[in-house]
């Protein structure tokens, strides 16, 4: 089949032809397809012109089909299988239904709620498929910018008037130590934390926390004893090893091992870590409003 034969092609006449061999009854076939006998067999007679051999035998009482219209149907009906699939699979997407969703998670989110979230997404639209990449924060945004993520469930560091973040989660911060600490109650003062050792956030990977524990501490004029900085999660296992305290967002303090316990902060406006769903302004994958708009309504409904 040349492409000229292919662009001439109708797939209403293989549709029709498909019908016919089914019932092999003008009258019938007709009625399934919401048409007269008369337009139907002039559609069967072009589409034989067009292959260039009869697919049916005809007769005033019956109807059969020819050796070609027998090779024909099973190729046929296949064809036609598979065009609804496609049409349906394509209108999916169009909708939002189907596709595949690359999302970035940073691991300091791992262990949130917005895990069980991605959960009861997939859940609710099966036909999606979620493709979660744990990235740092700090190289969401060029990976937004580059098509590489569709999303990304990030800190609040975008610096690109190409991105739109919305908020989708927020939750405390808290002291991490070991069990076995000096600290008494359940709550602490900052003056307290500055007298033993902290383990702080590196700038270079950490922006978001590091920016918020030193301004925690400059806002109340103290200085705190950082004596190593790094990032989540090897800040807690640093707390495990003894190596000092830290400061860490609730969700993932509390998902570590049985040998860190968690205390609140007893200080005057205390911030609340912010976890941001990211998207491109320009991107064009539809599936993307659907996450959105399932991650802020799981969000207002908390």
């Amino acid at each position: 089949m040349t492409k000229s034969e292919i662009i001439r092609f109708d797939g209403r006449s293989l549709f029709a032809f498909c019908v016919l061999a089914e019932e092999l009854h003008f009258g019938r076939a007709a009625y399934r397809l919401s048409t007269s006998q008369p337009p139907l067999s002039r559609q069967i007679k072009q589409l034989e012109e067009w292959v260039g051999t009869p697919l049916f035998v005809r007769s005033t009482r019956v109807v059969s089909l020819t050796p070609a219209g027998v090779v024909m149907y099973e190729q046929a009906r296949q064809i036609c299988a598979d065009l609804e699939h496609m049409l349906r699979a394509t209108r999916q997407v169009a909708r939002g239904d189907a596709g595949t969703l690359s999302i970035g998670i940073t691991p300091s989110a791992a262990h949130s709620p917005l895990v069980e979230s991605l959960h009861s997404f997939r859940r609710d639209h099966p036909t999606i498929e979620l493709d979660l990449r744990e990235m740092d924060s700090v190289d969401m945004t060029a990976a937004l910018l580059a098509r590489q993520l569709d999303a990304a469930l990030m800190r609040p560091i975008v610096q690109s008037d190409k991105i739109k973040t919305m908020p989708v989660y927020e939750e405390p911060i808290v002291l991490v130590s070991r069990t076995e600490s000096l600290f008494a109650g359940k709550s602490v003062r900052l003056e307290d934390i500055a007298r033993h050792p902290l383990i702080g956030y590196d700038q270079s990977v950490s922006p978001y926390f590091a920016e918020m524990v030193e301004g925690l501490f400059a806002k109340a004029n103290i200085r705190p004893n950082i004596v190593q900085k790094s990032r989540l999660p090897s800040i807690l296992t640093l707390v495990e090893a003894g190596v000092g305290v830290a400061i860490a967002p609730a969700s993932m303090a509390q998902a570590h091992t049985a040998a860190l316990t968690c205390r609140s902060i007893n200080a005057a406006n205390m911030p609340r870590a912010q976890v941001v769903v990211a998207v491109s302004k320009d991107a064009t994958n539809p599936l993307i409003h659907s996450l959105v708009g399932a991650l802020l309504a799981r969000r207002s409904s908390a």
